[in-house]
Formats: structure tokens, C-alpha cells, sequence
């Protein structure tokens, strides 16, 4: 079983069980091809961190992105569900991070080079407006059970490059709670600080 933690950086690995990994297994990051890790934007990501959970900055900063968040009381390794946010800068040179649309697209490639059966289904959060905010969003779940787990990502343009935010649950059912549709309304742009 796989959780995607962010599809354009990082796959986690679990196994089965009642928090996902078992016994004595953790969840394992992998990082995604072509994924340069602590990347920085001139513009600050603003959002509202769901009641009941918190920052897992030593996570972040281990696989080298921009945020990952748990629920209270567990950290990346032992988390049931995961929200993850990672920056990749703009880059004319390079084929993928030009503009949004080649981001994506190679985004969605590498993705299925991982998941061949991974099933794609429309979502976008109720409350932004794609005309304020260029952004690009997606569920994505197995044909098989759990295979990958089913996620919730949008792709955030912030003009000198992208924000990836993705949400991993246990089950379809779970990323339509208003809890996470809140998280992902709150999501905005800030000249930085």
C-alpha cells in the first residue's frame, strides 16, 4: 500500500493496519524525480492549519519541503492522514516547471510511472476562485484498494514557481470532509515578509 504524500516530490510507502504502517514499520518518503528540495518563493503561502493538527517540522524539513502537517499526537512516520505542501521554482530551462500547464502534465506523468492504475476524478475546492489564483486541482485515487491512497492536491502557480498541496487520507469518503474543504478555501498568496 502507498501513501502519496505529494505527487510532484515525494511517495510515502506503508503497510496495512490500524494506523496504517504496522508494528514496527514507519511511513517512507521517497522523493520524485527532478524534486529540488528546500525551494523558497518570494511569495509566503498562506492557509489555515485544520483544528486538531500541527506542524511537523522536522518532517519537513528532513524530506526538505515546505510544510507537512499531521494530526495532534503523531508525527510523519505514524500519520493515518497527511497534508504536505512543497515549492518548486519556475524554470524556462527545464521541461515541467515552465508554466503551470507543463507542470502539471509532467506532474501527472510521473505520477502514473508510479501508479499505472491510479484513477483520476475532477474536485476543486468550492471557495477559490481560478480567476484570483492560478491553480490546477485533482483527486486521485487506486483502481485498487488503497493503491495509492486516496488524495486530494492542487497545484498553485505563485508566479516564480509552483506550491503542491496534497491531502492523503485513508479513504475517498474522508477527503470530503468540511474540515479539509475548509483547508484548502484558506489557501491564499502574500507578498513575502
Amino acid at each position: 500500500m502507498k501513501l502519496l504524500m505529494t505527487v510532484i516530490a515525494v511517495v510515502i510507502t506503508i503497510g496495512p493496519g490500524h494506523s496504517l504502517a504496522p508494528a514496527g514499520q514507519e511511513n517512507v518518503a521517497h522523493v520524485g524525480p527532478g524534486y529540488e528540495n528546500n525551494q523558497q518563493s518570494q511569495k509566503t503561502l498562506t492557509f489555515t492549519i485544520p483544528q486538531g493538527w500541527v506542524r511537523d517540522g522536522e518532517s519537513a524539513k528532513k524530506f526538505g519541503v515546505h510544510t507537512v502537517l499531521v494530526p495532534s499526537g503523531m508525527k510523519f512516520e505514524n500519520a493515518d492522514k497527511v497534508i504536505t505542501i512543497a515549492f518548486q521554482r519556475q524554470d524556462s530551462k527545464k521541461p515541467g516547471p515552465e508554466n503551470l500547464k507543463n507542470f502539471v502534465t509532467a506532474d501527472l506523468q510521473d505520477t502514473l510511472a508510479q501508479f499505472p492504475d491510479a484513477q483520476f476524478a475532477k474536485w476543486q475546492p468550492s471557495k477559490l476562485d481560478p480567476d484570483k489564483l492560478g491553480f490546477w486541482s485533482l483527486e486521485i485515487y487506486g483502481k485498487e484498494r488503497n493503491n495509492p491512497l486516496p488524495q486530494r492536491f492542487l497545484i498553485l502557480d505563485a508566479g516564480d514557481g509552483f506550491f503542491s498541496v496534497s491531502l492523503t487520507t485513508k479513504s475517498r469518503d474522508e477527503l470530503k470532509l468540511s474540515i479539509y474543504e475548509d483547508f484548502f478555501n484558506s489557501l491564499g498568496l502574500a507578498p513575502h515578509n
